[in-house]
């Protein structure tokens, strides 16, 4: 063990415990509990010993005996790696209720094993300890979506109903009887949710692991290709950056139906076959088009990055050198277009209804730290690049950057300008901004980009330079693992499996209300937990109109078309009953995390429901209720009869 670089290590590692410890102080600074004294303890330690660091030697470290293998080492760190993720999402006490108190639970764990995997000196502390990081995030990462696979019949998210709703809407005719329209938002997303439709499955616990598996695969596998292009030599080395793109890219997250043009594109680029990359940019252009407008020119920018990055330019032949490029983006949007187009026309909705986004209103304030996300877009997407910007400038000062033509350079600065202010728009619009998954598109094309300009640089003979500057590549990188696993460890949920027994019971009494409804007649409006329609436990006519996640999309894209329809029908008392989800009617100000889309569901939804509609009954909570006209009092008394219970 090199004395000097692990003293180093210990006096960041400390540095580090101690901001986890101040993030946790921070967090539950209104509960002065003796769980925050004692953090406020260690904080206090990690201080002391920091500075006791500058006036002590490791002799009596060194005099320690290093581990003959390090496979045990590893063997028990990943198996208490394991008990402690497992600890997380079980136990509920204060410092364990807080990201930061896990986090600081895990750097504090990681730094000890990296000492001791660095022991024999054969590697540094810096890397066993990021790769100690690395395993945590991977294994918090996936452990987070274990609660999302349940038997129980109910939604389990805000929008979760509505994603199996129009995930089966697909295959409609088989499983409703009759065909329905397609799906207006995120198609592709919905397709492939579908899969399992297709071929007869449904389980709602089978399509909730599939979900799962469509999150976690589809950004492991791009992962692993994106790492292969960059190091596709080392094995090694490529695993363990692939789990590291496998967190970056969950800082957004990238959803997993824009990972399919990532993977597509990266399987289909090769150097010097412009005609196969052509191909594959033209397959994941189409779906695009289906996804989302502002993926549309994804495809073909992402090859171009990859050529501009492989492809030398002398300076003469421009016409030549761009005409595959262009061809490739101009091609790919004209694709994605006639896609979009495509499906609109078979889609079997007004076709005025896809473009809604545009409509909505954009709230600036959400680039900067705000209460629907503590750290606003604008702070989180440089903290996110910050480690590649460092990589950069270190390595522009040793003059080792690859040499680019300027026309390369500019295309890649413009791709990523673009993409970056295209990002923060989407972002600050009405119904986003409370994360960086608006920012997918500019998240992909910076590790890619970035990412290659770093992997052609590293491949340049190190200079005695570079050697000396060795410390702050060090920090760097460190920050590049250090990052991610902070935006995994942001979220401290917990293992919370509903009761089958209570959600059965329940269940039962809905069944017994749409019994009744059913004997009154009419049809009856599931704004919400549509889900229960789709997998089978609810026997009735589909309303395939006001589904709850696009009719929250038109309240918050102002669609007075589409919702003066809705507040007819309303009016008219066209539904016997209504299932919707919590009617509070509250007008929420600025200091509650999304405000403005709770008002614009309160005015556009709610209010004109209550005033022709009236809650009778609701289950779970309030989460569930159900409404009817409110001159039905006949009715009414039959569905308050229809609970009480039999004797």
């Amino acid at each position: 063990m090199k004395s000097d670089k692990t003293l180093k290590f210990i006096r960041h590692w400390l540095l580090l415990i101690g901001a986890a410890c101040f993030w946790f102080l921070w967090d539950s600074r209104y509960t002065r509990n003796l769980w925050f004294k004692a953090v406020a303890a260690a904080l206090l330690v990690c201080v002391i010993l920091f500075f006791l660091t500058w006036k002590t030697s490791l002799d009596q470290l060194r005099k320690l005996p290093a581990p003959k293998t390090t496979k045990w080492v590893w063997a028990a760190f990943i198996a208490g790696a394991v008990a402690l993720v497992i600890l997380f999402f079980n136990l509920k006490f204060h410092l364990l209720a807080y990201g930061s108190g896990r986090f600081a639970l895990v750097v504090g764990f990681s730094g000890v094993f990296a000492l001791l995997l660095s022991r024999d000196g054969r590697v540094s502390p810096y890397l066993t300890f990021a790769q100690c990081l690395l395993v945590f995030g991977v294994l918090y990462r996936a452990a987070a979506f274990l609660p999302e696979i349940q038997t129980g019949p109910f939604s389990l998210g805000w929008s979760e109903g509505s994603r199996f709703y129009n995930a089966s809407l697909f295959t409609s005719e088989k499983i409703y009887g009759t065909k329905l329209p397609l799906p207006v938002l995120h198609p592709s997303r919905y397709l492939m949710q579908a899969l399992p439709f297709f071929v007869g499955i449904r389980s709602i616990l089978f399509h909730r692991a599939w979900q799962v598996a469509l999150w976690l695969g589809m950004t492991l596998w791009g992962s692993w290709l994106l790492a292969k292009r960059l190091l596709p030599s080392g094995k090694t080395s490529a695993a363990w950056l692939t789990a590291l793109l496998f967190l970056f890219f969950f800082q957004g997250a990238v959803y997993y139906h824009l990972m399919v043009c990532v993977v597509l594109v990266l399987l289909g680029y090769k150097r010097g076959k412009p005609l196969r990359t052509l191909l594959f940019v033209l397959l994941a252009s189409a779906w695009a088009g289906i996804s989302r407008v502002n993926w549309m020119p994804v495809p073909g920018v992402l090859a171009v990055g990859q050529y501009l990055l492989d492809e030398s330019f002398d300076g003469k032949r421009w016409l030549k050198y761009m005409l595959w490029p262009v061809i490739w983006v101009v091609g790919g949007l004209a694709v994605a277009f006639v896609s979009k187009q495509g499906y609109s026309a078979i889609s079997g909705e007004d076709p005025a209804l896809f473009d809604s986004a545009f409509s909505s209103a954009l709230l600036w304030r959400r680039l900067l730290p705000n209460a629907t996300f503590f750290l606003g877009i604008l702070p989180a997407i440089i903290l996110v690049t910050l480690p590649g910007v460092g990589l950069l400038w270190q390595k522009f000062r040793q003059k080792a950057l690859p040499a680019m033509h300027w026309l390369r350079r500019l295309g890649l600065a413009g791709i990523l300008g673009v993409f970056f202010a295209g990002g923060l728009v989407v972002s600050v619009k009405i119904g986003g901004g409370g994360d960086l998954h608006n920012m997918d598109a500019f998240l992909v094309l910076w590790a890619v980009i970035v990412g290659g300009v770093l992997a052609m640089a590293d491949k340049s003979a190190q200079t005695s330079e570079e050697s000396a500057s060795a410390p702050n590549r060090r920090f760097w990188l460190a920050m590049a693992v250090i990052i991610p696993v902070f935006f995994a460890f942001q979220r401290a949920g917990s293992w919370s499996f509903g009761s089958a027994r209570a959600q059965g019971t329940e269940l039962d009494e809905l069944k017994k209300a749409v019994a009744v409804l059913q004997e009154n007649g009419g049809e009856v409006l599931f704004i919400s937990e549509r889900q229960l329609l789709t997998f089978g436990e609810l026997d009735l006519k589909v309303v395939p109109e006001y589904e709850k996640v696009f009719l929250m999309e038109m309240a918050m894209g102002n669609n007075q078309d589409y919702l003066r329809g809705f507040q007819h029908k309303l009016e008219e008392h066209a539904f016997t009953a209504i299932i919707s989800d919590a009617l509070s009617a509250n007008i929420q100000g600025s200091e509650r995390g999304f405000a403005d889309e709770n008002n614009a569901w309160v005015r556009q939804v709610v209010l004109p429901m209550l005033a022709q509609y009236q809650g009778v009954l609701s289950w779970r909570n309030g989460e569930i209720n159900l409404l009817v006209p409110q001159s039905e009092t006949e009715l009414i008394q039959q569905l308050l009869d229809s609970q009480q219970p039999v004797n």
